[in-house]
């Protein structure tokens, strides 16, 4: 009978011999090798994933515990290296000769970010997440690769600043939500009610007003700003209840609201106006 011990280390050794060289592989290979043995994932046994996953290396030199995004490449037939021909599976580097790979088609903004698809975002999981990925992708690092390599790491560079804009920011975030579920909101769009409407022109008025009034600019900054924060609630649960519809009509609201921010900040700025 072997011990704890010796079926870790066994464990480890097998792991080494197969070359399994991605976290999905490792966490199969030590799931399976344990039933084998009838060991279980617990304290006592001391032989948890977990162990693995952070002490294993990657053949392009990351920890697997900072294996980017394995969602981004599909865990069933594996694709292969364009570099090389090498078949990989779940890296966004090459497991043999540690190329930078293409973006699958069709992934969306919150998969390339590694986020749930959700319309509450934590922007400081986004900015961390976005940082990280921006520091292995960014072309300055592959001013010595090849061609092809450089023009990849461009593009994906690229796309990660249009994925970080768009869901850093609750108004194009709930677009780009909308547009994810075949709802487009046309430029111009005015089917709202009249009420709503008339409340714009005034306050389009209360901006006019205020283009030399430090004052009055600022406070109507500050409740244009608490409108937006409101809206953007109100945005959340409709997303969160699945009312695509009503999630629509907020959005709606919160584009001609946004419009007059954006007014008032270039109010602000020509006013030199310092907080």
């Amino acid at each position: 009978m072997l011990n704890s011990c010796s079926c870790q280390c066994f464990v480890v050794e097998l792991i080494k011999t197969y070359d399994i060289s991605n976290a999905i592989n490792m966490k199969l290979a030590a799931r399976a090798l344990c039933s084998i043995l009838k060991l279980t994932f617990n304290k006592s046994y001391g032989i948890r994933y977990q162990h693995f996953y952070t002490q294993c290396k990657v053949r392009h030199g990351m920890s697997a515990n900072n294996l980017l995004h394995k969602q981004w490449y599909s865990s069933g037939d594996p694709s292969k290296c364009w570099n090389c021909k090498y078949p990989y599976r779940s890296e966004l580097f090459c497991s043999k000769c540690k190329t930078l790979q293409e973006l699958p088609k069709k992934l969306n903004y919150f998969e390339i970010m590694g986020l749930r698809q959700y319309y509450d975002v934590d922007n400081t999981e986004l900015q961390k997440k976005y940082r990280q990925l921006q520091n292995l992708l960014h072309p300055d690092r592959y001013g010595n690769k090849s061609e092809k390599e450089k023009q990849i790491s461009e593009d994906l560079s690229s796309l990660l600043n249009k994925a970080y804009s768009t869901l850093k920011h609750p108004l194009s975030r709930g677009l780009y939500l909308l547009q994810l579920n075949n709802l487009i909101i046309p430029e111009g769009t005015t089917n709202l009610n009249n009420e709503f409407l008339i409340k714009i022109m005034e306050k389009n008025e209360e901006v006019e007003s205020a283009a030399k009034d430090k004052g009055k600019a600022m406070k109507l900054l500050e409740e244009n700003k608490e409108v937006l924060e409101k809206l953007s609630k109100e945005a959340s649960n409709a997303f969160r209840e699945n009312d695509l519809e009503k999630a629509k009509v907020i959005l709606i609201q919160m584009k001609y609201y946004a419009s007059i921010y954006k007014r008032l900040k270039d109010i602000k700025n020509e006013l030199d106006v310092i907080e």
